[in-house]
């Protein structure tokens, strides 16, 4: 059997494959509530660990020597102490967004949606995904398929491109030396800093409704909730985040000369589709001066399957077999 694992800040998903990757036991659990993924491993498998001939878990985290921490987590793990945890000899920890990129191309056609036609050639392509955090994962090409390199290029320096966004990281320097692209397009904080940026301004005039939204479920929820209720601040709030999205996937783009396409994963994308459709996402990806015109051929798709990182961990379980 084949013990595949995406290992989030919110949720950790498990599941069990044949060799022939036919999916035989799944389940999700809540990260936050467990000290550890052996834990959460030990109530999946019962007395089935001994019977694990392969396992690979994309971990929303960097993976250095074949250690990781989650990032968003107080979790460590390393592949020598799940090995013998699990008596398997081939465990692999790998980047959630490197799984991804390995499920990708298992994926059918409908569990795309078109954003930006482009042109597709043969060449490198990107992933971008903004979940609890922000991931990008350089996809490069290397003779007839694609080789997932990971990154934390979600961590790398915010940088505005108008005077809206100068003015929302003079805000964010307020409280945070330095301001990552993750505390602006990312779930909830994401949300959140966005929306205090237009109340804490004068901006836009708070919506306490939607605060209380916000307390139960989030500001990601929230705010879409809000846009349903035509709140103002709620639509500004979507307006900038969408923008702010679209600008560093068009960053990624350029950095890894992504002519074979952007992907664009993780859990936000395919709530809010209706937003990124109406062109705020696809104007800020292409404004990138002089290589507006390369951007523009790009195909850009929204994957719709949430649980690819999971298939595309256990891809990779399935080849070191």
């Amino acid at each position: 059997m084949i013990l595949a694992g995406d290992i989030g800040g919110t949720k950790t998903l498990l599941a069990l494959f044949d060799s022939k990757l036919t999916e035989l036991e799944k389940r999700s659990f809540p990260s936050r509530d467990y000290n550890g993924l052996e834990a959460i491993i030990s109530e999946f498998l019962g007395d089935k660990k001994c019977g694990i001939s392969s396992s690979c878990f994309g971990v929303a985290g960097p993976v250095t020597n074949g250690r990781s921490s989650i990032t968003n987590l107080t979790w460590t793990m390393t592949e020598e102490g799940l090995a013998e945890f699990l008596d398997c000899e081939k465990v692999a920890l790998i980047n959630d967004l490197e799984a991804n990129g390995y499920g990708i191309p298992a994926l059918p056609e409908t569990s795309f949606h078109t954003l930006q036609e482009g042109e597709k050639v043969k060449g490198n392509a990107a992933l971008i995904s903004a979940g609890t955090g922000l991931g990008e994962c350089a996809l490069v090409w290397s003779r007839n398929h694609h080789v997932p390199v990971a990154s934390e290029g979600g961590h790398a320096s915010f940088s505005p491109s108008n005077e809206e966004e100068i003015e929302l990281l003079r805000y964010m320097w307020r409280t945070l030396p330095h301001v990552s692209w993750e505390r602006l397009v990312s779930g909830s904080m994401g949300f959140e800093n966005i929306y205090n940026f237009f109340k804490d301004t004068g901006r836009a005039e708070a919506d306490p409704q939607l605060e209380a939204d916000a307390a139960q479920r989030g500001y990601g929820a929230a705010v879409t909730q809000g846009m349903e209720n035509n709140s103002t601040i709620a639509c500004e709030t979507m307006r900038l985040f969408v923008r702010l999205y679209g600008s560093e996937a068009g960053n990624l783009a350029l950095k890894v000369v992504s002519t074979g396409g952007l992907y664009i994963g993780g859990g936000i994308a395919p709530k809010i589709l209706k937003w990124m459709q109406e062109g705020e996402f696809l104007k800020a990806f292409v404004a990138k001066g002089r290589f507006q015109g390369m951007l523009e051929k790009m195909p850009v798709k929204v994957i719709l399957e949430s649980e690819t990182a999971l298939l595309g961990a256990a891809r990779l379980a399935q080849m070191r077999l």
